[in-house]
């Protein structure tokens, strides 16, 4: 059974399921895997955990990062 690893930044709910849905539908379309054969684990990271140009994303987050800390917002925007 294939499995998919997502490391990342800290995600909403709402973006994981957002992300799980379209990697799984993606991924069972072009191999023919049925769904439920596929499996998703998100390796999450806090933003004081990782850094850019020097600086904790803590401290500056990147656009991405900003829907943890907004996310009526987010939800929002991608409906």
């Amino acid at each position: 059974m294939p499995a998919i690893i997502i490391h990342s930044i800290e995600m909403t709910d709402e973006q994981k399921k957002v992300v799980a849905d379209k990697f799984i539908s993606t991924f069972s379309e072009v191999t023919n895997v049925p769904k439920d054969r596929i499996y998703l684990f998100f390796n999450g990271y806090d933003l004081n955990e990782a850094a850019t140009g020097g600086k904790l994303f803590s401290e500056n987050p990147p656009q991405s990062a900003k829907a943890k800390f907004n996310s009526s917002q987010w939800a929002e925007e991608k409906k």
